[in-house]
């Protein structure tokens, strides 16, 4: 069975048609002639017939030949376009990156994010998911994300490492309340209160349940809503609480339009992880707009802490 040509052997195909003699080919090449002679004898051998016609001034493509080197020449320079697009990719980080973030996070995230990214890295392109942690880790796990910034339960963490910060929880109500109006809110004082949370499965469930039933109260949950703007309003307008990581509210205390108290006795803090899709290996944009994202992390982060410090007493 005959080899299949090699990129030089079709280059120097288009290389003796473009200069009509093996001499020429020769010099350009800086080789002897026979060598080109053997090359030529070659590459018709392992095309089965002869591709050019020898004259006495040289040589020249005959009918065969003619109809193959358009074809040839398209195959070598697409070839060659493609090999410059690789190298361009490896130079510069480029493609599809989709990335997953919970809601309490991306207000604050989003902007700097796709800021940054443009200016270091604008051959990269978002597809964004926002929504609740659940939502978010289970979008991760079945392949649909690349990048998911998430919070999880401190107990379950999965040893993974990729642990970037602590978010601790808050039960906020409506501007005014009692319950809320003090830094720090023990646990037990949520018996019965009318709760809104998010719909199941919800990871956070199974530890609110946990710490009711070993605390003895019983969690009054009125209303179940997956959408973290919808709970607010709801709690805003009042009658009902919800409880939420500490950064999808700070805007809104500051704002009076909220009320938050930090639940403690236990106090409910999450890791909040940043973890590439375990289905497949990260991209080179992949692991740039990964470190873009947990750099924003870091710096939103000790500013929340401050802010913590300032209105829980902690």
């Amino acid at each position: 069975m005959t080899s299949p040509l090699s990129v030089d052997q079709w280059q120097l195909f288009l290389q003796i048609a473009d200069c009509g003699s093996l001499t020429d080919t020769a010099a350009a090449r800086d080789v002897a002639q026979s060598a080109i002679s053997r090359q030529l004898g070659a590459i018709e051998r392992s095309c089965g017939g002869q591709l050019f016609e020898r004259t006495a001034r040289g040589v020249r493509l005959n009918e065969i030949g003619q109809r193959l080197y358009p074809r040839v020449q398209a195959w070598v320079q697409s070839g060659q376009l493609l090999t410059e697009d690789a190298a361009g990719m490896l130079r510069e980080p480029a493609g599809l990156v989709r990335l997953g973030i919970i809601d309490s996070l991306a207000d604050a995230l989003l902007g700097p994010i796709y800021a940054e990214l443009e200016r270091l890295f604008p051959k990269v392109r978002l597809h964004l998911v926002s929504g609740m942690s659940g939502r978010v880790s289970a979008c991760l796990e079945r392949g649909e994300l690349d990048i998911a910034l998430f919070s999880e339960n401190t107990r379950g963490r999965s040893g993974r490492g990729d642990g970037i910060a602590r978010m601790p929880h808050v039960l906020i109500s409506a501007p005014g309340d009692p319950l809320t109006a003090a830094q720090t809110i023990a646990f037990d004082l949520l018996h019965g209160i009318p709760l809104v949370v998010p719909g199941r499965p919800y990871a956070f469930h199974n530890v609110l349940e946990h710490w009711a039933r070993r605390r003895g109260i019983h969690l009054n949950i009125k209303l179940e809503c997956d959408s973290l703007n919808l709970q607010k309003k709801l709690v805003a307008a009042g009658g009902l609480y919800a409880i939420v990581g500490m950064s999808a509210v700070r805007a809104d205390v500051a704002r009076n339009e909220l009320q938050a108290a930090r639940i403690v006795q236990p106090s409910f803090d999450r890791d909040i992880v940043l973890r590439l899709s375990p289905l497949a290996a990260p991209t080179q944009a992949c692991q740039a707009v990964h470190g873009v994202v947990q750099g924003h992390v870091k710096e939103v982060f000790p500013i929340l802490s401050n802010w913590i410090a300032q209105h829980s007493g902690a």
